[in-house]
């Protein structure tokens, strides 16, 4: 049979779904065990996110229910960790009757021949391979291009409530979490050459992004001089197109150096052994490994991992970042992003981020009294005058 390489893209109306900093957590199938087989009728979850099985049109108006579905983890789906393979069978994840409608949804497939159904928000349609779709599918908009390696993406654009596939030989798997991990990346390393090598102490600017290796220190302290950085098309970070790949060796960021500090912080990582370095903001250490570094706090910022799979998931920063570095021995990262921290504006004395009579009233109130470290020491040369006056006018109103 042939395979159908692609990406579907489909663009939808619908209310927007108020989302956190982190998405929604989808069915990546890795609480489900391998080898669990669903027939017409049966029903599961993963992630929190209900789906159940029904039948397959094999035709158009004819129906099978002699199906089987089948979680494995032979990378059909080309993802990692566990997959959901369709034959003769249709499933339906309820968004909306579990964790909620989602905007944006992204899941992974490989189609491998014969007929494929798709479904979104209750209008279902036939097609002979995934390009026979109409263009048109309750209320979304369906496109298709290549992606390579024996797969494609289904990217969603707008609010799904229910998403329902089935294919006869059809894999199936989700992003870690909902919504497409490259399109909302801040740095996901896609401008640099494909063919980057960068060693110990060299230099290199991703998308406005200062950057730099860096030596990696091991448990004993000694330091490794002998690493290197490469990009990657792996996809061992769990996200798509090139990703960083640092072999004992260490990458940092300079973010401050990018035009501002980040806050709720995020970076997509794949761990397969060995040794972890990280640094926030100059506090920097070393790890026995990835799950160490879970609850540490470095530069004033506590660190949490999100596992998605057992070799992938997400460092979560909570705090004010100005530069982060991490290193391993095999180690990948990909798109890193955050939330841009708005500088403070001088004049803000009272600090609600605005420039008002309040401001000029507390300045007033602290005017000809000397201070160290007082906000109302706009200069900060140690007393209230008229230049710190003038320097509060001239932004009164922002």
């Amino acid at each position: 049979m042939t395979t159908y390489n692609n990406t579907m893209r489909l663009t939808c109306t619908g209310l927007a779904l108020a989302m956190s900093s982190l998405a929604l957590a989808a069915p990546t199938f890795e609480d489900r065990p391998v080898g669990k087989t669903y027939i017409v009728s049966d029903t599961d979850s993963s992630s929190g996110v209900d789906y159940e099985f029904s039948d397959f049109e094999m035709v158009p108006g004819t129906f099978s229910n002699n199906g089987t579905a089948y979680i494995d983890n032979l990378g059909l789906a080309c993802a990692a960790g566990n997959d959901l393979r369709l034959s003769n069978i249709f499933v339906t994840f309820d968004l909306a009757g579990s964790t909620g409608s989602v905007d944006d949804p992204s899941i992974r497939f490989g189609w491998y021949g014969g007929a494929v159904n798709l479904s979104i928000n209750g209008a279902r349609y036939w097609a002979a391979d995934p390009g026979g779709f109409p263009a048109s599918i309750g209320g979304c908009t369906v496109s298709l291009s290549p992606l390579g390696s024996g797969c494609g993406i289904l990217e969603i654009t707008g609010t799904v409530h229910r998403l329902g596939l089935g294919g006869q030989e059809f894999w199936v798997d989700t992003y870690p979490y909902w919504g497409s991990p490259s399109d909302d990346c801040d740095w996901g390393y896609e401008d640099l050459d494909p063919a980057l090598v960068a060693v110990t102490f060299d230099s290199f600017v991703t998308d406005g992004l200062p950057s730099k290796v860096k030596p990696i220190v091991r448990m004993d302290g000694s330091v490794n001089m002998t690493g290197e950085i490469r990009v990657s098309h792996l996809n061992a970070a769990c996200n798509t197109g090139q990703e960083i790949r640092l072999d004992n060796s260490v990458l940092s960021h300079d973010l401050l150096g990018a035009g501002s500090a980040y806050e709720n912080v995020m970076w997509a990582y794949g761990y397969y052994g060995g040794y972890i370095n990280f640094e926030i903001n100059g506090d920097h250490a070393a790890y026995a490994s990835m799950s160490d570094l879970d609850g540490m706090t470095h530069g004033g910022c506590l660190i949490t991992l999100v596992p998605v799979t057992p070799d992938c998931g997400w460092i979560m920063v909570d705090g004010i970042v100005e530069t982060i570095s991490i290193g391993g021995q095999e180690l990948f990262v990909d798109c890193l992003k955050g939330d841009e921290v708005e500088p403070a504006k001088t004049g803000d004395v009272d600090g609600d981020g605005d420039v008002d009579v309040d401001d000029l009233m507390a300045l007033i109130s602290a005017y000809g009294s000397t201070c160290t470290g007082c906000p109302e020491d706009l200069d900060g040369d140690g007393d209230v005058d008229v230049d710190d006056l003038m320097l509060l006018l001239s932004n009164y109103s922002s």
